[in-house]
């Protein structure tokens, strides 16, 4: 009776921790199935692993990775069971992990780079977005007592961005590389992506050769064939030399202005103008 009574014993202890092994294997398997498995789901959403699964070892499943997982799931199980964290910059930043698109992405423009080694107009344009895409010129100018909103004396034209450019971040622009002004404030500037301001400095245009032939044609009707040529040689020349804009700003706030480099690359100069 106690040999009988030792082998029951025996066989519930083995039956228990096959039991605690198989379950947690099974909710691991689980777990797994869910990053692993090409599953269709209504909705889904990133999740970045916080933790190692409990077989991740076996299913390839790791603290710092990034899947997409059904939304259901992440909110009544991984989330609360503090497995995985939504896949937001911030909490990219707070688990020092980098986002996988965006490093796809940089990788990608990279080496686009890499394999133009001789593109150098390409190197120096991406250099200068790079180091300009987080910061803002800032100018101050006097106001009108009457419109506080207003310059008074002054404003602000290309020539004081090249000159605030040169002399506070050290960058000379080469004489055939333009700034063209959009003279109209932005309100949320710093919020607005770089793609976003390359859209809106999309908008800043050149002036025409048909701008110029107008101006020359209203100076005189009546002038001789010969003076025609050579107003369109004039139009011609004046058509392929580039030149800043003769915009001015007269009005506080924050602005954006279209830098066009060699080889007719173009990028953002955020600026604001602020009250002295």
């Amino acid at each position: 009776m106690s040999c009988l009574s030792s082998i029951i014993i025996r066989s519930s202890s083995v039956s228990s921790r096959q039991c605690a092994v198989g379950g947690g294997g099974s909710i691991s398997s689980s777990i797994s199935n869910h990053f692993k498995q090409q599953v269709r789901h209504k909705h889904q959403v990133r999740v970045i692993v916080t933790k190692d699964l409990p077989d991740g070892q076996m299913r390839g499943v790791y603290a710092g990775e990034v899947h997409n997982v059904a939304a259901g799931y992440a909110r009544n199980y991984l989330i609360p069971g503090k497995m995985a964290v939504y896949a937001t910059p911030r909490n990219f930043d707070r688990c020092g992990v980098i986002d996988p698109e965006i490093a796809a992405k940089e990788e990608e423009a990279q080496q686009k780079l890499l394999d133009d080694e001789e593109n150098e107009d390409l190197k120096a344009a991406d250099i200068l977005r790079r180091y300009l895409r987080n910061k803002t010129l800032k100018i101050v100018r006097n106001v009108d007592p009457n419109q506080p909103i207003m310059c008074h004396p002054g404003h602000v034209n290309a020539q004081n961005l090249r000159d605030k450019l040169s002399k506070h971040l050290k960058i000379d622009l080469e004489e055939h590389e333009t700034i063209r002004i959009r003279n109209e404030p932005i309100v949320g500037l710093d919020s607005k992506t770089e793609s976003e301001l390359l859209e809106l400095i999309e908008e800043i245009d050149a002036p025409t050769a048909v701008a110029v032939k107008k101006e020359a044609s209203d100076e005189g009707d009546a002038e001789s064939v010969d003076n025609a040529e050579e107003t369109e040689e004039e139009m011609s020349t004046a058509k392929s030399i580039d030149t800043d804009c003769d915009t001015k700003v007269k009005q506080l706030g924050d602005y954006v202005a279209k830098i066009t480099l060699a080889g007719e690359y173009v990028l953002p100069l955020k600026f604001t103008v602020q009250r002295r």
